[in-house]
């Protein structure tokens, strides 16, 4: 079977090869696609010997097509409006859209923005899915490498990931109404003489609390290590332990009738919580949604 290249066929004869067989007339046909009648006899031509036919045959003082013109001029009709279509921005509508939507975020994020998140979706993209993985020390590569669409993360994204700060927020620590400490905040040395649980981000430590920490050559002693926040909240309620936990997560989840909040040292400073992603996904409608849904899920916890 003979197999055209389409790299030796010049496609900027459809046009012409179109118009020729609609109108049937090469003068009409010149005038249809703004080129000069000889220019449109030398397109034809080149078409009658690119697909080894006359296409259109004079019958006294008219054209008629050929079978195989007609059956070209059948095809063309079909294909062309959808090559027009490549290149035509259709506008988005999230009702419509389809997909679905990975990213990455703690579990104390997931909690805090969840909510209002999954709320906009399910009304206005009822047919987009979402699936939200666990952070881990893998993410960011996971993200360049396309697996992710989006991450929500306090730590620095590496290059070349887009990178917004979406949420400032700051630790305050969670305490039993039965602790013996009745302060209204801790001094670090206050702080370091506690026992603590570790809400383990990375591996052995609560990244943005033990970092700056650690540079004061400083170190919790921790008497329990948990991934999860929900856990910590139901193991704080019973001990003397300190949990160090983000202020707005603390307020919403607490239970103010077996916990209270004393304020951290200044040692541990305040973070932004940011969204990365990919610069391939940067101007797609669907995520482009997405991202302002997350930006206004962030607004609603101030």
């Amino acid at each position: 079977m003979h197999q055209t290249n389409l790299r030796g066929t010049d496609l900027n004869l459809l046009v012409p090869l179109q118009a020729l067989l609609e109108e049937r007339s090469v003068t009409r046909a010149a005038l249809r696609v703004h080129l000069s009648q000889p220019a449109m006899s030398r397109a034809l031509e080149r078409l009658r010997e690119t697909f080894s036919d006359d296409l259109l045959v004079r019958f006294g003082k008219r054209y008629s097509l050929t079978p195989r013109g007609s059956a070209l001029l059948e095809e063309l009709n079909l294909l062309l409006p959808k090559v027009e279509g490549l290149w035509r921005k259709k506008p988005f509508s999230a009702a419509s859209a389809t997909g679905c939507l990975k990213l990455a975020m703690t579990d104390q994020m997931t909690a805090l923005l969840l909510p209002a998140l999954i709320a906009t979706m399910s009304r206005e993209a009822p047919n987009v899915d979402l699936q939200i993985v666990q952070w881990h020390e893998t993410t960011f590569q996971n993200l360049l490498a396309g697996q992710l669409d989006l991450v929500v993360s306090p730590l620095t994204a590496p290059f070349p990931l887009l990178v917004e700060g979406i949420l400032l927020e700051r630790f305050v620590c969670l305490v039993s109404r039965s602790h013996p400490f009745r302060k209204k905040s801790f001094t670090l040395a206050q702080y370091l003489a506690e026992k603590h649980i570790i809400l383990e981000v990375e591996p052995g430590q609560q990244t943005l609390v033990d970092r700056p920490l650690s540079a004061l050559g400083k170190r919790r002693k921790a008497a329990l290590r948990l991934p999860f926040y929900v856990l910590a909240l139901d193991a704080v309620e019973n001990t003397s332990l300190v949990l160090t936990i983000p202020e707005r997560l603390a307020i919403r989840r607490m239970n103010p009738l077996k916990t209270r909040l004393v304020q951290a040292p200044e040692e541990i400073p305040p973070y932004h919580q940011s969204m990365s992603w990919p610069d391939r996904l940067n101007v797609d409608p669907l995520h482009s949604w997405f991202r302002d849904c997350l930006r206004a899920a962030c607004r609603r916890t101030n």
